[in-house]
């Protein structure tokens, strides 16, 4: 039997089956393009906010005064939140502020901000956040407690009292336990003649940041072993090593010692020797090494951290 069009029943249903795939087809197309539209306009929306703060990032860290760097913080903070509240803004990198750090985990559960504002007696306020990678913003402010934090070596906190600094890597291990410390690697321009540079450990609980844990194994009955975080102080221009290296699969940091022996103890004088210590995760600890690199060996084959303590472009890898 055929319809009035002159087709069988049988050709109409293959027919109606080709139109409904048809429709099927371009309604997935149609919800792919709007979904690449909007992630476009979220892009366009993104990159106009971060014409806006790449000045006022760049006038943090190079502006003549201190009052026009603490201004051009207090105005960019308000502006990022804006701009990491819009849905998505977690994989947006914004590669043009220059003068702010952004470290992304390696399985991309979070990413961290930091930067450094500095005061005119050469010493630093530190300011940064914590993203979570969720579809809701979820943001902690971090707040620079240094002066409020006595034994900073010894002491666990939270993103409210924390121990500031401008990290240049970040490096992540997980125990056979399955608990996973993020290594955070950091400076701090400490005074007017020493630096500092950090090993920070960075854990969650219950979904919030914790800095510092006891991972530290420096040996048998070693008073070390209670240290929550890693530093080493050194004189003002030193150019001095700590992080980690993916060839050698291990932390490796300068040897510092006194510029005379009549100065030992006093770490504004502290300078590289040319060896090198390190650590290297074994189980559930970082295993300290007193002696990396004999004297025959070249120096290690990493690029040194960016000495964050230059003013003129600082920013730029040597």
């Amino acid at each position: 039997m055929r319809n009035l069009a002159g087709l069988s029943f049988r050709e109409l249903a293959v027919k109606h089956r080709v139109w409904l795939l048809s429709f099927a087809l371009c309604s997935v197309c149609f919800k792919a393009h709007a979904q690449l539209i909007d992630t476009s306009s979220l892009s366009v929306r993104l990159s106009a906010l971060e014409d806006s703060l790449r000045p006022l990032a760049d006038s943090m860290v190079l502006a003549a005064d201190q009052l026009t760097r603490q201004n051009a913080c207090y105005a960019f903070i308000p502006m990022l939140v804006r701009a990491l509240k819009h849905e998505g803004s977690f994989q947006y990198p914004f590669s043009r502020l220059r003068t702010v750090s952004i470290l992304y985990a390696e399985d991309k559960s979070f990413r961290i901000f930091s930067w450094a504002v500095r005061f005119d007696d050469e010493t630093y306020r530190y300011y940064g956040a914590i993203q979570l990678n969720e579809p809701q913003l979820r943001l902690f402010p971090l707040y620079d407690a240094r002066s409020l934090i006595r034994r900073l070596a010894d002491t666990v906190t939270d993103h409210r009292r924390w121990p500031g600094a401008l990290y240049y890597n970040l490096k992540s291990f997980t125990t056979a336990g399955g608990k996973t410390y993020h290594l955070l690697f950091g400076w701090d321009g400490h005074t007017a003649q020493s630096n500092r540079k950090f090993i920070e450990v960075l854990t969650f609980s219950r979904g919030k940041p914790v800095f510092g844990a006891s991972i530290f194994d420096f040996g048998p009955q070693d008073p070390r072993n209670r240290i929550k975080r890693f530093f080493i102080e050194y004189k003002e221009n030193a150019s001095v090593t700590l992080n980690y290296d993916a060839d050698l699969n291990m932390i490796v940091f300068d040897h510092l010692q006194p510029e005379t022996p009549q100065l030992k103890g006093d770490y504004r004088y502290y300078i590289p020797d040319g060896t090198y210590e390190g650590f290297q995760w074994q189980g559930n600890k970082l295993r300290y090494l007193s002696e990396v690199f004999t004297t025959t060996q070249a120096e290690p084959p990493f690029e040194r951290p960016i000495d964050f303590s230059k003013r003129r472009k600082w920013y730029e890898p040597k």
